[in-house]
């Protein structure tokens, strides 16, 4: 993190990565996780991201495309 080059890449991260992060931690409490071991917690984490992802696509892209289509009168 010397580097300014490295300062930049982090500052990038941090809204590509974090928000996720902070989403997930939020809104699924997934700072602990409810299952044990290594398989299970996997699977609850991938279930969690794929649920942000989902959600993120709704928000970017099929909401767009819905407001793009010409409304029947």
């Amino acid at each position: 993190m010397e580097t300014a080059a490295a300062k930049q890449a982090y500052k990038r991260r941090s809204g590509v990565a974090e928000s996720p992060n902070a989403w997930i931690k939020e809104k699924f409490g997934i700072g602990k996780l409810r299952l044990r071991g290594l398989v299970k917690a996997g699977i609850e984490v991938l279930w969690a991201c794929l649920t942000c992802n989902v959600m993120q696509w709704i928000r970017l892209v099929w909401r767009q495309r819905s407001e793009a289509l010409p409304q029947a009168v």
